[in-house]
């Protein structure tokens, strides 16, 4: 298969993604996160929802795809033409919490505690 078509079928599958997530459901928040991951090589795209004045947020990997420019661009560019929702930018290299045991994650809802007791 060449690379055109490869390309054409992988944004067909994340639209198809994107669409079986994006449910529309009433008083639930959406949007897309782009994350840039350098510790698998690949970058890396997420649908969030949070219903309104809910502290659980869930995310769905709706694709991921090589460290190739071209093929970025031409994966942003579909979903933004598909989407109207606001797009969020991550990047591994400058992680929101870079410490070894999270003990609290309030963004998706759970909480880790650590085993240790005094």
């Amino acid at each position: 298969m060449d690379e055109a078509t490869q390309l054409r079928l992988g944004i067909k599958s994340m639209l198809s993604q994107y669409d079986h997530y994006f449910t529309r459901a009433p008083h639930t928040r959406y949007w897309l996160v782009v994350v840039n991951n350098h510790f698998e090589d690949c970058y890396s795209i997420f649908i969030y929802m949070q219903r309104f004045k809910a502290k659980l947020t869930k995310s769905y990997d709706i694709d991921n795809f090589d460290h190739l420019n071209e093929q970025y661009l031409a994966y942003l560019t579909a979903l933004k033409q598909h989407s109207n929702l606001s797009v969020e930018y991550r990047d591994t290299n400058h992680l929101i919490r870079p410490d070894n045991v999270t003990k609290i994650d309030l963004i998706h809802g759970h909480h880790l505690h650590n085993e240790t007791s005094s």
